[in-house]
């Protein structure tokens, strides 16, 4: 029954679960400046996505008996991301516009704060450009931010999703 799903079908129940280990990610990138320990979170979920993607491929090859194709493996992969960035994307804007609305200038004055004082020229220039930044209101809104977001990791993911596809595909297949 598994095997028999659409891929497209099969990758929107997938990108539920890696859409909340992307939030993770996310969660811990907004609030590692109130708690530090946090910022391993985000390290972790770098690690860890990739190998989720791929276990996630792996099971689908082993469920069609072998004959999932790499194309089919890679959408797949694709497809799940996508979702689960999309997932991600609207929880982080929400907690963003409510609980964090000041998290951008915040992060913003951080950078020029510990950037200010560097013996580097062109370190000193970025700082200059981040204050006009804070002082003309040109910092980027809260949607800006989960699309940027939203656009990296889906790149990531059709990459990453490339590679796992073509070794997700290649080893033995062994059935449980």
């Amino acid at each position: 029954m598994e095997s028999n799903k659409n891929v497209f079908v099969k990758s929107a129940e997938l990108g539920v679960p890696f859409g909340a280990l992307l939030l993770a990610a996310s969660m811990s990138q907004l609030y590692f400046d109130k708690i530090q320990p946090l910022a391993y979170v985000t390290l972790l979920v770098a690690i860890v996505a990739p190998i989720v993607i791929y276990r996630f491929q792996r099971k689908r090859f082993i469920e069609s008996d072998g004959f999932a194709i790499y194309s089919e493996l890679w959408t797949l992969g694709i497809f799940t991301t996508i979702g689960g960035a999309l997932i991600c994307g609207l929880i982080t804007y929400g907690v963003i516009t409510l609980f964090r609305p000041d998290f951008l200038y915040e992060q913003a004055q951080l950078f020029i704060d510990l950037y200010k004082e560097q013996p580097v020229k062109q370190m000193q220039e970025v700082v200059d450009v981040m204050e006009k930044m804070v002082k003309n209101n040109l910092l980027p809104t809260p949607i800006d931010y989960c699309m940027q977001m939203f656009w990296l990791t889906t790149s990531l993911g059709c990459i990453g999703s490339a590679v796992t596809a073509f070794f997700a595909g290649k080893t033995n297949l062994k059935k449980k």
